[in-house]
């Protein structure tokens, strides 16, 4: 595949007159695969591996951004386990029988409440570096002090946080060298290099531009509604779930990600040699087994 795959824009009207707002890579017909993408949202593009996997493994490749995120309308006192009522919707409008989920960090608990939701269509799910129920980065020790001093202040003050960061934002947008820098502070060895390459830069730097286009407040608000009650039980979860992360993980050690595979009644842990930000270096190893298990048997 010598051109890079095209991703077509693309939002629905919710039932409650909200919007929400979906990109599609892929091909058409191919085994359906939907994307939650993290708390920096706004769906990964332009990354050549993901390219090669989706034409590898045939997958039709859905991008959903949550609310607040990118085109989809914001939603006011929401918790993890109502996105599962806008997926649904999503799927029906768009013929989804059957589906697997891949969910990054703060996605992935939306993937697992959509697992729990529909036990009929979610064949199987991807939970990548995923933050833990009731995760309070104040009591987690092991999180890095880099990363846990800013989270205890923003789960603390978030609008004092929010007004601090919209003036903030203001600069990194006048000077995006500034922000090509600050994502590669406090990570992990391999993630540090990987996330000082060129390529991955200008790649974290569109994301990280493209969700803050409304202010701070949607990332905010999505790592509150991360840490509050997620409104279900991880082990309604019937599906196989694809447990992938750190063992070097600064943020959301990995002592969490082994407390989540005792909860879930079908976890295959994935624990590997990285940090938080290795969805990009394992995407193919990821995609496969949910290409597979979203087949119709």
């Amino acid at each position: 595949m010598d051109a890079p795959l095209l991703t077509a824009k693309d939002a629905i009207e919710l039932p409650d007159g909200r919007r929400l707002s979906y990109s599609v890579a892929g091909r058409p017909a191919g085994v359906p695969v939907l994307y939650f993408h993290g708390a920096i949202g706004s769906p990964p593009q332009g990354e050549r591996e993901l390219e090669l996997a989706i034409e590898q493994f045939g997958i039709r490749y859905l991008m959903v951004d949550r609310p607040g995120f990118n085109g989809s309308d914001p939603q006011s006192g929401r918790r993890i386990a109502d996105f599962s009522t806008d997926v649904r919707e999503l799927a029906d409008r768009l013929g989804l029988a059957r589906f697997s989920i891949l969910g990054v960090s703060a996605g992935a608990p939306y993937a697992l409440a959509c697992a729990a939701a529909m036990p009929e269509r979610v064949a199987a799910v991807a939970a990548v570096s995923t933050i833990p129920p009731g995760f309070s980065p104040g009591r987690s020790r092991r999180t890095a002090p880099i990363y846990r001093l800013p989270l205890t202040l923003l789960h603390r003050y978030p609008r004092t946080i929010q007004s601090v960061a919209d003036r903030a934002l203001t600069l990194l947008r006048r000077r995006p060298v500034a922000l090509r820098r600050l994502f590669a502070l406090g990570a992990a060895a391999g993630d540090r290099d990987l996330l000082r390459t060129s390529e991955t830069r200008e790649v974290g730097v569109r994301r990280f531009l493209g969700a803050t286009a409304r202010g701070s407040w949607p990332m905010i608000e999505e790592f509150l509604v991360c840490c509050s009650d997620w409104g279900f039980e991880l082990d309604q979860v019937s599906q196989t779930v694809h447990l992938w992360h750190g063992l070097r993980d600064p943020i959301i050690p990995i002592d969490h990600a082994d407390a989540i595979r005792r909860q879930l009644p079908h976890a295959w842990p994935r624990f590997v040699e990285a940090g938080h930000f290795f969805l990009r270096a394992r995407i193919g190893d990821i995609l496969r087994p949910l290409a597979a298990s979203a087949v119709e048997p």
